[in-house]
């Protein structure tokens, strides 16, 4: 009997394994086809609009826009804006010096660099401007949700201390 149960618990870890890896080294395409129905996204991998980068950090190796263009919440006087979500991906060996670029950032304008979450292979920072057009709303926020939802099942948020 242990003869049979120890071939099964070998080849139950392997494919275990197998398949965290695939989890985890993720293709850049990979951030788009995670989107929730309705969502549109653009993958950017180089000719970046500064706009779509924290200020003061240097170009990442991709930048992934997202838009919902069947939804819409209010901003202030009256204007009608779509959730959206810009990402910035870097190389996660960049993590530590990017960590540490956020921090120091923190007593700058609301627009500053920061962590959004991280893969096995990137390092992913936002802005807050970069979320719903730096919109906060109860309204603002529901309408993003699912996205971030979606996100969160390819990647993983940890607590830097920021």
């Amino acid at each position: 009997m242990k003869t049979v149960i120890f071939p099964i618990i070998v080849i139950t870890s392997l494919i275990s394994f197998s398949c965290d890896q695939e989890e985890k080294n993720l293709s850049l395409e990979e951030f788009c086809s995670i989107a929730p129905d309705e969502w549109e996204c653009d993958l950017i991998r180089n000719d970046f609009n500064p706009e779509d980068i924290p200020q003061g950090t240097e170009d990442p190796i991709a930048i992934i826009k997202y838009i919902n263009s069947s939804r819409e919440f209010i901003r202030y006087e009256n204007t009608a804006l779509n959730p959206s979500l810009v990402l910035d991906l870097y190389p996660i060996d960049q993590k530590s010096e990017l960590i540490d670029f956020i921090k120091s950032q923190q007593l700058y304008s609301w627009c500053i660099p920061t962590y959004y979450g991280e893969t096995e292979d990137y390092f992913i920072i936002t802005s807050p401007c970069f979320i719903n057009n730096g919109t906060f709303t109860e309204e603002a926020d529901s309408l993003i949700q699912d996205l971030h939802s979606a996100l969160e099942k390819i990647m993983i948020r940890n607590d830097y201390h920021f």
